[in-house]
C-alpha cells in the first residue's frame, strides 16, 4: 500500500486544510518579517478576500454544474 492510498477522502480533507493553513502562515510570516504589521494585516486580508472569492466562485460552478445536468439530462 502508497501512501496515496493510505489516506482516505475523510483524512485528506484536513490534511489539504492544514497544509495550506502552514502556507498561509509562513507567508504572512515571511511578509512580517520583511515589512511591518499594517502590511501584514493587509495581507492578510487579502488572503481572506482571495479564500472568500474562490469559495463563492466553487459554489456557483457546481450550482451551474446541477443545473445544466438537470436541463441537459431532459432532453
Amino acid at each position: 500500500m502508497d501512501s496515496a492510498s493510505a489516506a482516505n477522502a475523510s483524512h485528506r480533507s484536513w490534511i489539504v486544510v492544514v497544509a495550506k493553513a502552514i502556507v498561509v502562515l509562513q507567508s504572512l510570516g515571511i511578509v512580517y518579517m520583511l515589512t511591518s504589521a499594517w502590511v501584514t494585516a493587509v495581507v492578510a486580508v487579502g488572503f481572506i478576500v482571495v479564500f472568500i472569492a474562490v469559495r463563492a466562485l466553487s459554489r456557483a460552478s457546481r450550482q451551474v454544474d446541477r443545473i445544466f445536468e438537470e436541463e441537459l439530462g431532459r432532453q
